[in-house]
């Protein structure tokens, strides 16, 4: 099973990919941070193939569009602590085909998040921490209650071992206002040579090859699925959690300046669906899907 939010936008998932902000932006300097390239604007699209239902007819595909973007430059707050705010949109379209009686049906969902990141410095050490907060509305726009609305925190701690290897533990609280969870975890970031870059960010892995300046390829894996409040065909407040791991090769190339398109192919795996009430409307049902190649395009800029 893989987190139930959306991530490249959870918590500790993201810690070292986000300090990149911080480093690109001239605005505000930042001693000892390093890490893979992060788009201050990005604008993606996934389709997967039809993931078979086990034990039921029909399949599974979805299709999902996300937008993301910097708000702003990274704003100083004290000495050495900058935050960075941040907005991300996600469409995610489930398309159900020749399921016959399952309870779920073609769904259209939304996720909207504000979220900060706080970056704090701690000069001429090789230590740095990192917080982030988000307030999401996820859901069906079939009526908004207060299901639909969640709130996750995350810290981490870092330590940078020489230039090229970081390491960070974190902790990311989710549902603040309902059912939380906690998800530890680990961070790594390993620049293995001039062209090679591996890390794993809590459930996010990602591998980079830098071929020139304006072409590198890379693997990167991340958790593809969410939850959200719907109403059901009754009007019932109902939840749909989505368990899916995205593992794709990615291709991304400069198109102009700091504008760059990615194209890559790939795999899902550890799919499963599950529909449950929220305060006893009806009851909860799961199922496990078969994995299923999938397609992503993406349109990103890299500075201002």
């Amino acid at each position: 099973m893989t987190l139930k939010k959306p991530l490249p936008q959870l918590g500790a998932c993201l810690l070292l990919s986000t300090l990149s902000h911080a480093q690109e932006i001239e605005s505000v300097e930042i001693e000892n941070l390093d890490a893979p390239q992060f788009d201050i604007v990005r604008v993606a699209a996934t389709q997967t193939g039809g993931m078979d239902l086990d034990g039921n007819p029909g399949d599974l595909s979805i299709t999902k569009f996300e937008v993301r973007s910097l708000l702003s430059a990274p704003i100083p707050l004290w000495e050495g602590m900058s935050m960075i705010p941040m907005f991300s949109y996600s469409a995610t379209l489930l398309d159900f085909s020749g399921t016959g009686s399952f309870p779920l049906h073609d769904e259209d969902l939304h996720s909207a998040a504000l979220q900060s990141f706080f970056i704090q410095d701690f000069v001429n050490s090789p230590w740095f921490g990192f917080a982030w907060t988000r307030a999401e509305l996820a859901t069906d726009f079939q009526g908004i209650q207060n299901e639909d609305f969640t709130f996750d925190i995350a810290v981490s701690a870092f330590y940078r071992f020489s230039d090229s290897f970081t390491l960070g533990f974190g902790v990311a609280v989710t549902n603040l206002n309902g059912d939380n969870r906690i998800f530890p975890g680990i961070n790594f970031d390993w620049v293995a040579s001039e062209k090679l870059r591996v890390g794993v960010y809590g459930p996010n892995i990602l591998a980079t090859y830098n071929l020139s300046d304006s072409w590198y390829v890379s693997l990167d894996g991340q958790p593809g699925g969410g939850s959200w409040n719907i109403r059901d065909d009754a009007g019932n407040s109902r939840t749909i959690d989505l368990d899916s791991y995205w593992l794709a090769l990615n291709s991304h190339h400069r198109l102009a300046s700091e504008l760059w398109l990615s194209a890559g192919v790939g795999y899902t795996f550890g799919n499963e669906i599950e529909i449950r009430g929220n305060r006893g409307s009806g009851p909860s049902f799961s199922n496990e899907m078969d994995g299923a190649p999938l397609a992503r395009i993406a349109l990103s800029l890299h500075k201002w």
